[in-house]
């Protein structure tokens, strides 16, 4: 298992582990990339048996295509409303050596997964992986949400000016 980022120990296994059943299916992930809907890399996870090659020696991903798409490729979810096709859930884009599926639905996280193209099932990817990618980072989507709202309105309240037990000082709590 290769993994970097911020995330938990226990939902890099999880993630491990996805990669790793679809795979056992022929999904053909790679790697998947995990960022904010801003392009703020929050983890990766690499398939136990992820090669940079394909077999013609042809490069698929290093570092900095990895870099490239988590901070590239996630912030346009922004302007798909603008398309005024609905909500865009998943943009796949195949090309000759490496697709990539882009998912969306996980507002504020942004998936992609890089899956070998010569060797990838999608409907895998798109039936088991999509799924359960949402169940397993429903926990992290959940916590980014509620501290990007701030606090919530109780607590808010909780915070306001309170007099001072000893005269007419006023102390803050919260």
């Amino acid at each position: 298992m290769s993994s970097v980022g911020v995330l938990p120990d226990s939902l890099q296994r999880s993630l491990q582990s996805l990669v790793d059943r679809v795979n056992a299916c022929g999904g053909g992930i790679q790697v998947v990339l995990l960022s904010t809907s801003e392009g703020v890399s929050l983890g990766r996870v690499t398939a136990t048996t992820a090669t940079t090659t394909n077999g013609s020696g042809i490069l698929l991903w290093n570092e900095e295509v990895l870099a490239n798409l988590e901070s590239t490729w996630a912030p346009p979810s922004k302007q798909f409303p603008l398309l005024q096709q609905g909500d865009v859930l998943t943009v796949t884009a195949q090309y000759e050596q490496l697709t990539l599926v882009h998912v969306y639905s996980l507002t504020p996280v942004v998936a992609t997964l890089l899956l070998e193209t010569d060797h990838c099932n999608m409907g895998a990817v798109k039936s088991t992986a999509i799924p359960l990618l949402k169940e397993i980072l429903e926990p992290l989507c959940q916590t980014l949400l509620s501290s990007l709202s701030g606090p919530p309105p109780d607590t808010a309240a909780a915070a306001v000016a309170a007099p001072s037990a000893t005269g007419g000082e006023s102390a803050y709590y919260q």
